[in-house]
């Protein structure tokens, strides 16, 4: 099965908005209010990953978004974070301390090992690497790389792309350099442009970095507006307002929505360059 899930015309012409939901890390309050604002059956919903570990509730946050993948299999879609980089044994694939999400399914569930088995590693095969609208967006959930050549490297990704994808962050100096996570790159406004131009789109929408978007306040867009960062999840940001992001498939204007109160609040895009610090 490809890797990639690829949003063609006709398909992204039937959503009345295009949702975009980012990094939840446990928080299932923002996510209901995310959805509280979304219509489950017309809008077409990406989830960008990062649904455990950190915050109280990563069963729960799993659960539901399962239930919706299960439920509007034509219009809801989710993708693959880092916090998902498990082995097929279930554990961290990579040397960092993601135990939060293990130690909680062990005190609600009785066993990691049965709730990995029974439910997160089936939730984890239906993650999608990357998303791509035609034409017009590339979705991930860290970044990019200049490994990566064409639609068939995310269709079929190596470990090499696959990490990039899941781990990296854009930055502002030129090519690619040491990313500070021990893994993926940073990489600088000359690749992310290259690899929009490989792939036939015009820009990049990704998480990945809280503290990034906590900091500006709002989505933070860099690398000339080509990279957009976005996030829904207070957890370890007590100050921090979740956001969603809502594109229009007829023009794909981008608007923002906070959605901590009653009602979502626009809010404006910033311009950003704040140093990555999530893991």
């Amino acid at each position: 099965m490809s890797k990639l899930l690829e949003l063609d015309e006709k398909q992204l012409r039937s959503f009345r908005k295009l949702v975009v939901i980012g990094d939840l890390h446990g928080d299932f309050e923002s996510l209901q209010l995310a959805l509280s604002i979304t219509h489950h059956d017309r809008d077409g919903i990406i989830f960008l990953g990062d649904y455990g570990d950190r915050g109280p509730c990563g069963v729960e946050v799993i659960n539901a978004v399962d239930s919706l993948l299960r439920k509007h299999l034509g219009n809801v879609f989710a993708l693959k974070g880092n916090h998902e980089h498990y082995s097929p044994y279930g554990r961290p694939n990579f040397g960092l301390d993601l135990q939060s999400l293990i130690s909680e399914a062990e005190a609600k569930t009785g066993s990691w090992e049965g709730y990995f088995n029974r439910k997160f590693k089936p939730f984890m095969d239906k993650l999608h690497l990357a998303a791509i609208a035609e034409g017009e967006i590339l979705f991930v959930h860290g970044g990019v790389s200049s490994k990566i050549g064409g639609l068939d490297d995310l269709k079929s990704p190596s470990k090499e792309v696959e990490e990039a994808v899941l781990w990296s962050d854009p930055g502002e100096g030129k090519g690619e350099y040491f990313n500070s996570r021990g893994i993926g790159v940073v990489y600088g406004p000359d690749v992310s442009k290259s690899v929009c131009q490989k792939l036939g789109v015009k820009r990049i929408v990704r998480s990945h970095e809280p503290s990034r978007v906590m900091e500006a306040g709002g989505p933070c867009y860099s690398h000339e507006g080509r990279v957009i960062t976005t996030s829904t999840t207070t957890c370890g940001y007590p100050r921090y307002r979740p956001f969603i992001l809502r594109i229009d498939p007829a023009d794909f204007s981008v608007k923002c929505l906070r959605v901590d109160a009653d009602q979502p609040v626009e809010s404006e895009v910033v311009n950003c360059r704040s140093p990555f610090g999530d893991v």
